[in-house]
């Protein structure tokens, strides 16, 4: 899944979430006696189907930039990622909303709160951790090993150098050579390699990335 079509998921089932919100707000607030029911629901529906959805939609797509996950974004929801505390800037601009229709807000953050917590789209990470598992896993085929290592160059995160880094030692040589590979072509393109992960490589495996030219940094 690429980032775009994760964004355009995430705003699919984040309009889906709001409009369940909305709904259950407009059986619920009338019976609560709010005053001027019709026009500050009306308000609210144009922030909360509108402008908090695009709001966060573009801040999703600064973290996940922030986050350099082009095409995993993290299992759990966005809190898990560098940067994940951003999520709730969409809903600063909208204080004022909260002075003058608090339940209408507190339906906004509590839509908010079950999408970063239970809708956001996270199946991508989880695949890639199980497609890491079978890297690792002896048991699996080297041939079929080897072909994970290059399947994996386009996704370039943290788990996956470190997976790669522990295949690039493996006994078999067609799996550590294809890792090795990836990994190169990864570090090229970002132009900045892990010292710590470099280090933990064959000392002839690390010869071989230093060729490449790219700066060697230590994580933050």
């Amino acid at each position: 899944m690429s980032t775009g079509k994760w964004l355009l998921v995430s705003l699919r089932r984040y309009v889906l979430t709001a409009s369940l919100g909305w709904a259950g707000a407009a059986a619920l607030l009338p019976r609560l006696d709010e005053d001027s029911f019709g026009g500050t629901f009306a308000v609210g529906m144009a922030t909360g189907l509108v402008g908090v959805p695009l709001l966060t939609i573009a801040t999703m797509l600064v973290i996940t930039l922030l986050a350099q996950r082009r095409y995993e974004p993290p299992t759990g929801g966005v809190e898990r990622i560098r940067g994940g505390w951003m999520v709730v800037l969409p809903l600063a601009p909208l204080l004022p909303v909260a002075l003058l229709m608090p339940l209408q807000y507190l339906i906004i953050v509590g839509t908010q709160i079950v999408y970063v917590l239970g809708v956001l789209p996270c199946q991508d990470s989880r695949d890639t951790a199980d497609v890491l598992h079978s890297l690792a896993d002896r048991a699996v085929p080297a041939a079929h090993r080897a072909r994970i290592a290059r399947a994996v160059a386009g996704l370039g995160t943290r788990p996956v150098r470190e997976a790669l880094v522990n295949a690039s030692a493996d006994e078999e040589p067609e799996v550590a050579e294809a890792a090795l590979e990836t990994l190169c072509t990864i570090w090229q393109r970002s132009g900045v390699v892990d010292e710590d992960l470099l280090l933990k490589m064959h000392p002839q495996a690390q010869d071989r990335v230093r060729a490449l030219g790219v700066e060697v940094r230590s994580p933050r």
